[in-house]
């Protein structure tokens, strides 16, 4: 792993909001960045990024949780699911343009981002003729 982190410029750390095991994992992978960037001379950018956000219903890392660690520790902050793609592409773009200095504009970021698309569905509608001749015409007053 060491080689892998050696001299980056950019370290993304990512873990499953589901799992609250992954999420405690971190202090010891952020351990390993911290020691490889002392040795290379080189401070990567770090990214915290949690995955799963299509499984909302079953968070078990609250996002308050997530920025905090975030802000203890200097991260930029990211939200992903690698299974819909949302957001993935974002969060490249938005960490690639802190690493060089660029400062994204709202239509970037905009463009980047995935439009949610509502599906409606059409029920089949019932024939008006076969329900009319139920109902009954007789009025009766007592």
């Amino acid at each position: 792993l060491d080689k892998y982190i050696y001299g980056a410029q950019g370290v993304l750390l990512v873990y499953d909001i589901t799992n609250y095991q992954s999420f405690e994992n971190l202090e010891d992978w952020y351990t390993v960045v911290k020691k490889v960037s002392e040795e290379s001379e080189t401070q990567p950018l770090v990214a915290l990024v949690g995955n799963k956000i299509d499984l909302e219903h079953m968070r078990t890392i609250k996002p308050e949780k997530h920025l905090r660690f975030c802000q203890e520790n200097g991260f930029s902050s990211h939200f992903v699911s690698a299974k819909t793609g949302d957001s993935v592409f974002l969060c490249f773009q938005k960490v690639a343009a802190e690493i060089v200095g660029i400062k994204l504009n709202k239509a970037e970021i905009e463009q980047s981002q995935r439009i949610v698309r509502a599906e409606i569905v059409k029920y089949p509608e019932e024939d008006n003729q076969h329900t009319s001749s139920a109902q009954s015409r007789i009025c009766s007053v007592q």
